[in-house]
């Protein structure tokens, strides 16, 4: 692994904080692997998809004219260890997002969020939707995307840690997110897997007692500037849960946007 390259790394640099072992095991047992996808090689990786641009879709599949192209992976080029979900192991993903709402939106069931194009399958790069004439549409600017596996850990607000007394205590107490350093590197890049990331409180994926599928879990999140609205930054997490994310139905998936100035 690249980064976070081993949990010591982590429990080095919260010793030298003065965090006792018990704290630092806690953090050791919630982390979780996760697939960083950056236009930079400077940290290593492989090549495995392209940021923004415009989508390559088999015949038949629509674009939702509402959402953007965010990024294309390429499911063969991921690390194997670079997460801890059924992803599949070829074809694309493709995710797409709001760049235009600035009050955020949850969107439930929006089957045109995530695309897998499966491995073979004939496509055809698509031009702007119809429609949209009027409006002049901006894709982002289309940049490669360098894979390499980095270690997740949650933040106080997420549901790994609110629900849990003693957990929010410790990781309070310790500031135990505060020694994971691999959240700095956002522009221009998405994060596959692991705990989601946000200057707001993270979108809350538990299941509960009602929820016989299981519970949602975070397939992707990135950050996006918006062009309409200068100093508005939306960020997208695509969630799915775990059953139709084995069963490899993307149309499940869901779209959280929050924004924020």
């Amino acid at each position: 692994m690249s980064g976070m390259d081993s949990f010591q790394t982590y429990r080095d640099e919260a010793r030298r904080n003065g965090v006792p072992e018990h704290a630092i095991d806690l953090a050791e047992r919630l982390a979780l692997p996760q697939t960083e996808l950056s236009p930079s090689s400077e940290h290593g990786g492989v090549l495995a998809g392209r940021y923004g641009g415009l989508p390559s879709l088999p015949a038949g599949v629509e674009w939702d004219s509402g959402l953007d192209l965010v990024a294309t992976v390429d499911c063969a080029a991921l690390p194997s260890d670079g997460f801890d979900l059924p992803l599949p192991r070829d074809g694309h993903l493709l995710f797409f997002a709001d760049r235009s709402d600035t009050e955020g939106a949850v969107i439930l069931n929006d089957s045109g969020s995530v695309i897998h194009v499966p491995a073979g399958a004939a496509t055809t790069e698509r031009t702007p939707p119809e429609g949209m004439d009027e409006d002049p549409f901006d894709p982002i600017d289309p940049q490669p995307l360098y894979a390499r596996v980095v270690l997740s850990l949650p933040t106080t607000a997420d549901d790994a840690v609110l629900p849990h007394p003693e957990i929010r205590r410790l990781y309070t107490e310790y500031r135990l997110e505060d020694h994971d350093h691999t959240r700095l590197a956002w522009d221009d890049s998405l994060h596959l897997g692991g705990y989601a990331y946000s200057p707001q409180d993270p979108p809350i994926m538990g299941a509960s007692p009602e929820d016989e599928k299981g519970g949602w879990v975070l397939l992707a999140q990135a950050q996006l500037d918006m062009p309409d609205d200068p100093g508005f930054t939306a960020c997208p997490f695509w969630i799915i849960q775990r059953d139709e994310l084995k069963a490899q139905n993307f149309a499940a998936a869901a779209l959280v946007t929050l924004t924020y100035h």
